[in-house]
């Protein structure tokens, strides 16, 4: 008999992949396209990608830090301290800036501007519970040699301690929130300097 197979026409054989081969390769360039448009719309707009851990986002001739004493604006002695001393612990982990005491190419300058609290919760006959406080710092980077400002931002960190019968665990209580607070601000201020540069 006669076969019922017919032709296709020549512009319909134009859109049918002869392989899957052909199709993938096809696919494969497409992709790489949209990839390279992407990036280049992602260069145009004025972002970056963020370097690896050992990139440093900073001119070519800072390689040194001096992290400076913090300055306490508070009335609670001794936080300065250890601000101080987790800063330099924190910056001593990282190769981007080698930490040292004098004679660096920049300088940290941490000002710890305020320590304010306030009752979060009370008891049914009327006593506070816990409180509420809140930590701000003001950082600063500036060049060594003329005390230009590289970086500069306020941070914050809060936490709640409880109230106790005495005045003195009351202190001892607050005390050990900051002290969670400041662990908490010291990598953020260490980890917004880099990204935020």
């Amino acid at each position: 008999g006669t076969s019922s197979k017919k032709s296709l026409p020549p512009e319909i054989l134009l859109h049918l992949p002869t392989t899957g081969r052909r199709l993938n390769g096809q696919v494969r360039h497409s992709l790489v396209g949209i990839g390279c448009a992407a990036m280049l719309l992602v260069a145009g707009c004025g972002y970056r990608f963020s370097g690896g851990p050992g990139t440093s986002p900073f001119p070519a001739d800072t390689k040194t830090i001096v992290i400076r004493s913090a300055q306490n604006n508070t009335n609670i002695s001794g936080i300065e301290v250890e601000v101080t001393n987790a800063l330099r612990r924190e910056f001593a982990l990282d190769s981007r800036l080698e930490p040292v005491r004098s004679g660096a190419d920049v300088i940290l300058k941490t000002v710890i501007v305020e320590f304010a609290d306030s009752p979060s919760a009370y008891k049914a006959d009327g006593k506070e519970l816990t409180r509420s406080g809140n930590l701000k710092v003001l950082c600063t980077l500036e060049r060594a040699d003329s005390s230009q400002v590289l970086w500069k931002r306020t941070l914050l960190a809060s936490g709640t301690y409880d109230v106790a019968a005495s005045i003195t665990e009351t202190d001892t209580n607050r005390r050990r929130a900051i002290s969670r607070m400041i662990e908490d601000l010291v990598p953020r201020i260490h980890r917004s300097m880099y990204d935020d540069f």
